[in-house]
């Protein structure tokens, strides 16, 4: 019997970041417009991920405080990050407009029919929630309003996730928790093709995770929270010398490797003890294996409560696990 090495799999940083989020209040439904047909969105309130994705037909997206307008085709996507500002969606520009609130009354089953009888335009929606601890963090990374055509840098297995997306909205009885696994994978495909679009910034978060050797480095961070990392350590990792990855870093980022990492543990450990999940209690692990996860969970803890130790810091610690 042959013994296979162990391999170990760096974790993507951007599924760590989305995954980190903590979904909330899932909501979803299906539209079935015929023309003419509009309606009129007066914006959410509380911090809310919404979605569209046109299945059959097509529409025209406008904002209000906007003059252009966002002609949508079927199997187009758009994506509404924090974003409450109002918006009208019709068949045609000249077609009469009702309230959303209205329309909604007329959801039976998850599906919502409504129209003037004439071609069909068939919409599939969510939206989900998040805490206020997340939302300056995505809000700090990501545009307002993303727009993803059919085929704009879109994979296979990022197709699959919308047409499954689709087929199980369709259904009345979709269980919470596969709704909210979709609305993950969803979410990091969609930003993940935005990444490497030519509508990407050439600065910040994302960009450095399209960066062939910035990425590296971040993933290495990611997959190794409590390891003593050093600049030159990273540059290796980016196959690049210390003083190019450390220049070439901050130019990107804005702040420095080792900045951007204190910066990650802190949100990383604030989301675990906000979660008060008994399986990363020391006790606990007194009467079982802990197990890889745990050992690095844990280190990060012990990390931050040694660092709120040190003079100021005290504040900013209370801050994030939300006890300020």
């Amino acid at each position: 019997m042959t013994v296979r090495p162990a391999i170990k799999l760096h974790p993507d940083p951007l599924a760590d970041l989305f995954g980190s989020m903590g979904i909330q209040d899932a909501i979803h439904r299906r539209v079935e417009a015929t023309s003419p047909w509009g309606i009129r969105y007066s914006g959410d309130k509380g911090l809310r991920v919404r979605f569209g994705l046109v299945v059959r037909g097509a529409a025209f997206l406008k904002f209000k405080n906007q003059r252009r307008t966002v002609p949508l085709s079927s199997g187009d996507l758009g994506i509404f990050i924090l974003n409450n500002e109002p918006f009208t969606l019709t068949d045609h520009p000249r077609s009469p407009i009702g309230d959303f609130r209205d329309v909604r009354k007329l959801e039976v089953d998850g599906v919502i029919r409504f129209g003037g009888g004439g071609s069909l335009t068939t919409m599939v929606s969510g939206s989900f929630g998040m805490s206020e601890h997340e939302a300056p963090l995505i809000s700090t990374i990501l545009p307002r309003f993303l727009h993803l055509r059919l085929g704009q840098n879109r994979s296979q297995a990022f197709q699959a996730v919308l047409d499954l997306l689709a087929s199980e909205i369709a259904q009345p009885d979709i269980s919470p928790s596969c709704l909210i696994s979709l609305y993950e994978l969803l979410f990091v495909f969609a930003i993940r093709a935005y990444a490497s679009g030519p509508e990407a910034p050439p600065k910040g978060w994302l960009a450095a995770m399209s960066d062939k050797h910035l990425s590296k480095a971040m993933q290495a961070m990611h997959s190794s929270l409590d390891r003593s990392w050093s600049v030159g350590s990273l540059a290796r990792e980016a196959r690049m010398s210390r003083s190019a990855f450390a220049l070439k870093f901050r130019a990107v980022l804005g702040q420095t490797p080792l900045e951007y990492l204190t910066q990650w543990r802190m949100y990383k450990a604030g989301a675990m003890i906000r979660s008060n999940n008994p399986s990363f209690s020391r006790r606990s692990l007194k009467w079982r294996q802990p197990s890889d996860t745990d050992r690095q969970v844990l280190s990060v803890v012990f990390l931050v409560e040694r660092w709120a130790k040190l003079p100021g810091n005290i504040g900013v610690i209370a801050h994030i696990c939300n006890r300020s």
